[in-house]
């Protein structure tokens, strides 16, 4: 039978109710703030779907610590100094308007990966501080690693993202020719591509790996808190999971290799989900396996009896309420106040913009030799716009009879700026084409309506490519002296170019395609082709 210690600092009470505690309630502001502002992240971005697993198990791994915590004794502190009433209202003033500026900035898509790690870092830094003020150094050792996990669902800054995706293509794309090799199927790495016997099969961002090891590096140091691995066990078990991560993603990619070589490149999309999803459980099933292995033998700690876990959360709740000081009570509502008034301020700015909500290129219907074909998966999750469409026009008259159009427009949203890196000169050399020089600015006459084109020029082996190519942002076009650094947000872009991505931008990208296997198309030729397939309608 346990016998409790009688409650003898029990919290100071107002109107028969426990003062509220306004650490907890700034803590729980700062979360739902971050977590809300990672969500666009993990909801837009494929690579970050699993950052809706990481609160939750923060949330849980923190929980079973604060079970297992026993606080310390309380000390009374003599003499403390309290802050006055004009710092106290400095320091409200301070937090009020450090939340506006970055709800505005993250808002406006300003610098969005440092905004966004500010806002995570008030989170974990906020939480830290009411761990230190409720149960000192030993609650904040204690929920250390809970809070620091949140960090595996935050966005990678693309400085860092975009050239280990580059590289994982080249290295998948190798690994997987080599792999063919041995099993007597021909293949031959292009870039990020395989050449196979029936085709080119693409290694997109989604197929790099990239994917796989952010998701194992999560899962990985999951499961190694799940089992309660020492240290030591602990990075062992990170390791593998990344090794882990390689092996099931290259396996991702020889089957749908060995697909696309049996049953031809069209069969491909019959499998891909499927064998998606049976390489991330086989993944997720060898880290636990890993981590159960790397696990204690020894018979596993007690829990305490339920009557002393409410005790401790008692004497937890009696000490944040007796934290709960009006010096943070006016922070919390001057952070409540900031944040409302960016958005109110961001509204405004919505509602008097001019913003592009459809899209100005209309496909004039499958007339005679045009057909509407279905938008390459990759593709389509690659770029994941709002409509799409690919028009495959059938002529005579046409360099090996046909020609290739594809359509996509994006409404207003902060993810549009990341469209203008697919453009052709960045990612066509990864699927084995070679530009043969600077791209052309063409202006194609659309019934009296002159719009900007850019035409590309290809050549792989004995083919060669033309591609006229146009994006336009609320429908002004988008010169091309930009790179893909300084869409990323790594590099300054030219004055004057859209490039900022903000929520307000709509964006349109319009592509013909004609290849040869002779002499390089004409570009008149896809001219004509664009200008019958496509009516130019601007608001």
């Amino acid at each position: 039978m346990v016998t409790l210690p009688p409650m003898t600092d029990s919290p100071r009470r107002l109107g028969g109710r426990l003062p509220l505690p306004w650490l907890a309630l700034l803590c729980g502001s700062l979360w739902v703030w971050a977590i809300w502002s990672c969500a666009e992240h993990w909801r837009g971005n494929p690579n970050y779907s699993y950052g809706w697993a990481v609160p939750v198990l923060a949330l849980g791994f923190a929980l079973r610590r604060l079970w297992n915590w026993e606080p310390p004794p309380e000390t009374t502190r003599e003499g403390h100094s309290t802050l006055s009433r004009a710092a106290g209202w400095t320091m409200a003033a301070a937090g009020g308007a450090l939340v506006c500026g970055l709800e505005l900035a993250r808002q406006e898509m300003w610098r969005p990966q440092i905004v966004l790690m500010l806002i995570c870092g008030l989170a974990v830094s906020g939480s830290l501080a009411l761990c230190a003020a409720s149960g000192g150094y030993s609650l904040v050792r204690a929920q250390l690693f809970p809070m620091l996990f949140f960090w595996t669902a935050v966005p990678w800054p693309p400085r860092l993202e975009q050239p280990i995706t580059s590289t994982l293509m080249g290295w998948v794309a190798a690994a997987t020719a080599e792999t063919l090799h041995w099993m007597g199927v021909e293949a031959e790495p292009s870039g990020g591509a395989i050449a196979l016997r029936t085709g080119l099969v693409g290694i997109t961002e989604a197929c790099s790996g990239i994917r796989s090891l952010q998701a194992g590096i999560m899962f990985g140091l999951a499961i190694g808190e799940w089992f309660l691995l020492r240290p030591a066990k602990r990075v062992w078990l990170l390791v593998l999971a990344i090794l882990l991560a390689f092996a099931t993603n290259l396996a991702r990619t020889l089957a749908l290799s060995l697909q696309g070589e049996w049953h031809g490149l069209a069969a491909i999309d019959d499998v891909h989900d499927l064998i998606g999803t049976i390489t991330i459980t086989a993944l997720i099933v060898g880290i636990w396996i890993a981590g159960k292995l790397l696990a204690p033998r020894a018979a596993p700690i007690p829990l305490p009896p339920l009557q002393e876990w409410r005790r401790r959360a008692r004497e937890l709740c009696s000490r944040l309420a007796r934290r709960g000081s009006p010096v943070v009570a006016s922070v919390v509502l001057a952070g409540l106040l900031g944040f409302g008034t960016a958005r109110g301020v961001y509204a405004v700015m919505e509602a008097r913009s001019d913003t592009q909500t459809t899209a100005f290129f209309v496909a004039r219907g499958a007339g005679a030799g045009d057909e509407f074909v279905p938008v390459p998966r990759e593709i389509w999750n690659e770029l994941r716009p709002t409509s799409g469409a690919y028009i495959r026009r059938t002529a005579t008259d046409l360099p090996r009879g046909q020609a290739d159009l594809y359509h996509f427009f994006w409404k207003p949203s902060p993810w549009n700026r990341f469209t203008l890196v697919h453009r052709p000169d960045i990612c066509m050399p990864g699927v084995g084409w070679r530009l043969t020089g600077a791209a052309e600015p063409v202006d194609v006459d659309f019934e009296g309506q002159s719009v900007r084109y850019y035409a590309f020029r290809f050549e792989r082996g004995t083919y060669r490519a033309l591609q006229l190519w146009g994006v336009w942002r609320n429908g002004e076009p988008v010169p091309l002296e930009y790179e893909a650094a300084q869409v990323l947000g790594d590099a300054v872009p030219p004055l004057g170019l859209a490039l900022e991505g903000k929520r307000r931008s709509a964006t349109e990208i319009v592509a013909c395609t004609l290849i040869s296997a002779e002499e390089p198309p004409a570009l008149e030729m896809g001219v004509a082709v664009l200008r019958s397939v496509f009516q130019y309608r601007p608001l």
